[in-house]
């Protein structure tokens, strides 16, 4: 039986991995290597969510420093890179399937590349032209040896990018599937778990730092956002956790001022997990930030959302998006038009999601088996061809 390594460091990514690590069990031995902020205390420590869905064959990989300046994020990466090389050396793994476009899967790729073990990549091709993860998607995308896209749009880019056309698969957005098959709770549930009276106007607010901007405009950022929700009365605000990158720590020490200046109307979560945040994300008004859910699952739930600034400028963005700049008054403008502009709020009623059907994973399982059979040396051996060939494309939705 052949051998896939996943590599999952957060509580979102693993989110989007959860169905296609059960379905791939399947047929493969699967190993599912857990770092980042799985393992950390201050982030909810994430990785018992992985053992409660009673995903097996996990090795912890405790890379990552507890300061989150670029320093230490770059020390964390070398932590991992001596521990991984270990773990590639005991399971010789066969493929390896990584996620998006986080610094922490440079690990398992450049480990992947000295090990000549072909790197299954899902999400490439896609556009956040506000932050590094940007440069680092294109980057894995050009390790990679199998591209799992989740449109059309996104695998045009990856074949321009001089990618061969008959490695790009087109899957869908991984996301969806948690929608459809996480049983999502109920507001009663959610009360009983996190005593948070859902009936009430509810904004689900996640806002994650814009690394190629300054520190100084962080600061802006977060204050402007805080500043104009608190516009709005009766409103119930919750915030998550951003990712753990530069900056983060200024959006969590602001948050954290102003939920406790509004006691019992804001809160603030390290973590939800993805059952209990699209389980909140259901039931909101809006969701406000700058989360790429708000793009791929938000239309699922047919929900308005306030994009704000760069950080997921250039992705495909459906209708239900409400794109706004930095400014006090223009995310107090967005916000506004998600709660109370009815014409916009009944046109995103009949929104069709763009990012596939929801079933990503049985889609993920039936491509390892289109390339299974395709020689080691075929797979790592890549040719520049920037001739875009729609017809070689595989597609399963």
């Amino acid at each position: 039986m052949k051998k896939i390594l996943v590599f999952t460091s957060t509580r979102a990514e693993y989110g989007l991995l959860k169905w296609i690590i059960k379905n791939l069990n399947n047929k493969f031995e699967v190993i599912v290597t857990v770092g980042g902020t799985h393992l950390s205390q201050k982030d909810g420590y994430t990785i018992n969510e992985i053992i409660r869905d009673r995903i097996s064959n996990i090795i912890k990989l405790p890379f990552l420093l507890s300061s989150r300046n670029s320093a230490s994020l770059t020390n964390s990466v070398g932590n991992g890179l001596i521990q991984i090389s270990q773990i590639f050396q005991v399971y010789k793994p066969d493929y390896t399937l990584l996620l998006g476009d986080r610094y922490e899967i440079f690990i398992p790729s450049i480990t992947c590349l000295l090990f000549n073990v072909p790197i299954v990549h899902l999400h490439g091709g896609e556009i956040t032209e506000g932050v590094i993860d940007e440069q680092i998607r294109h980057s894995i995308t050009k390790m990679a040896h199998i591209h799992m896209t989740s449109t059309e749009f996104y695998a045009e880019n990856i074949s321009r990018m001089g990618e061969e056309d008959w490695r790009i698969h087109i899957v869908g957005a991984s996301g969806l599937e948690n929608a459809l098959r996480g049983k999502l709770l109920h507001i009663e549930e959610i009360k009983k778990e996190l005593g948070l009276n859902l009936t009430k106007h509810t904004v689900l607010c996640t806002y994650h730092p814009v690394t190629l901007e300054s520190l100084e405009n962080t600061q802006i950022q977060i204050e402007n956002i805080i500043n104009a929700l608190s516009k709005f009365d009766n409103l119930q605000i919750i915030f998550t956790r951003p990712n753990a990158e530069v900056g983060s720590e200024i959006i969590i020490r602001e948050i954290k001022k102003a939920v406790e200046k509004h006691k019992n109307e804001w809160f603030f979560f390290d973590s939800l997990g993805i059952r209990l945040y699209q389980s909140i994300l259901k039931y909101t008004k809006a969701l406000v930030g700058n989360s790429s859910s708000g793009i791929t699952e938000a239309p699922f739930f047919k929900i308005p959302v306030v994009d704000i600034g760069n950080r997921q400028k250039g992705r495909y963005k459906p209708k239900n998006i409400i794109q706004c700049g930095y400014s006090e008054e223009e995310i107090t403008a967005a916000v506004e038009k998600a709660l109370y502009d009815q014409n916009f709020k009944d046109k995103i009623k009949s929104i069709k999601n763009p990012f596939g059907d929801g079933k990503t994973s049985e889609y993920v399982l039936r491509a390892f088996d289109n390339f299974a059979d395709l020689s080691k040396e075929k797979i790592l051996k890549k040719k520049l061809d920037f001739l875009v060939k729609k017809d070689e494309w595989h597609r399963y939705f």
